[in-house]
């Protein structure tokens, strides 16, 4: 039976995920990141009121239907100034930002005017415009009662920004996933090596919006390994392991699970990270926990999770799980499974491989922008085509 390919074990490691449900209120501006709970609709318009999008004239459009026309200036509106309203046939100086005066209904830039340098000497205005220009509407943006942002959204600086503008000082998150991250191997435990594992997957997971703690490393011991996989269970969502999966005599992980219930380990048509294994824990309170077992090199143990993790956690996170795709800025050579190749963005925004071999270079990797998911076809992918890639910096959706 041939291997499962990657599409087919991503979906095994999702099967039967769903969002969390936790909630948790927190200030707009501790809110970056996270993901909406709740549609969220304006208490305040935006704009809260008509005000000038120019410096320049505020004008009644039928006195100035005829240019050019001179115009006594009556006052003069800044930006959090109370309005003055507008007599006919006059004109009221204004700034950017600052309220139209009742009777207003068009706004005349200085570069339409001559005269009226400064203060309120009478202003000449050389060209016209139709009723309403220059001025932004109350609620034009988004209307009070409206539905500003939806369920669902991650946010990003603008949408902080705008729900700052709305008059939201707090808003409702799904709460973010617990991750739990575990490395195994004696070399760790002995500090003969140094866990760079779990360092670079407890980033990952921040850098997906989950809140990642180690547990390791622990060392090739079946009984440790599970009595440390039960404690990260019951304070986490998802739980992940790294190393001690392959066929060798301390594969730690695959001889403590191996023969439990729901639990699978094989191999998947990709490279590197062949070796991959996925099932669940119970904790005490009955929460079924999955766990997603990753090889313990360290390329194909991010590559791993990039591909299998970072979807579950999205998921969990009450975020489609979706891919990205670049546009190929020179061919590569497809095989009879995918391949993970380290890339560059051209200038240009297509996506170039790096040379090298990046199974088990980790400074090649440091140098890439993201990795290429080259797909099993056999054939030259060729330059202009799109080809899945998984990016290796934090990125907004």
């Amino acid at each position: 039976m041939p291997d499962p390919s990657v599409a087919e074990h991503r979906a095994r490691v999702l099967a039967g995920l769903s969002a969390l449900g936790r909630t948790e209120v927190l200030p707009v501006v501790d809110a970056f990141g996270r993901v909406l709970a709740e549609d969220v609709t304006a208490v305040l318009a935006v704009p809260p009121f008509d005000h000038s999008a120019m410096d320049g004239f505020a004008v009644r459009a039928v006195d100035v239907a005829s240019v050019p026309t001179v115009l006594p200036v009556i006052g003069v509106i800044a930006a959090g100034d109370p309005a003055i309203p507008l007599t006919d046939g006059t004109a009221i100086r204004i700034m950017t930002g600052a309220i139209v005066p009742p009777g207003a209904d068009l706004v005349v830039p200085f570069e339409w005017t001559t005269g009226a340098e400064t203060g309120t000497e009478p202003v000449t205005v050389t060209r016209t415009a139709p009723a309403g220009w220059h001025i932004r509407r109350e609620g034009e943006d988004v209307a009070a009662g409206a539905v500003a942002l939806r369920a669902g959204r991650r946010l990003g600086p603008a949408q902080v920004g705008l729900l700052t503008s709305i008059g939201r000082p707090e808003v409702v998150l799904t709460a973010r996933p617990r991750l739990g991250v575990i490395s195994t191997g004696a070399e760790l435990v002995d500090g003969l090596v140094p866990d760079s594992n779990t360092a670079t997957l407890l980033a990952a997971g921040h850098a997906a919006g989950a809140e990642a703690t180690g547990f390791g490393p622990v060392p090739d011991d079946p009984a440790a390994l599970r009595e440390q996989l039960a404690h990260a269970a019951e304070l986490c969502d998802i739980v992940v392991t790294t190393g001690g999966i392959s066929a060798g005599d301390h594969d730690v992980v695959k001889a403590a699970l191996r023969d439990e219930p729901g639990f699978w380990f094989g191999p998947v048509a990709m490279k590197p990270g062949r070796p991959q294994g996925h099932g669940t824990v119970t904790t005490a309170d009955g929460r079924r926990v999955p766990v997603v077992t990753l090889p313990g090199t360290p390329v194909a143990a991010y590559a791993s999770f990039l591909l299998y993790v970072v979807p579950a956690l999205r998921v969990l996170a009450g975020l489609p799980a979706q891919s990205r795709t670049a546009v190929l800025a020179a061919p590569v050579e497809a095989g009879d499974r995918t391949v993970l190749l380290p890339g560059r963005y051209d200038d240009d925004g297509r996506i170039r491989p790096l040379p090298g071999h990046a199974g088990h270079s980790q400074g090649l990797l440091a140098t890439a922008d993201a990795l290429l998911v080259v797909p099993p076809t056999g054939r030259l992918v060729t330059e202009g085509e799109s080809i899945e890639v998984l990016a290796l910096h934090p990125e907004e959706d």
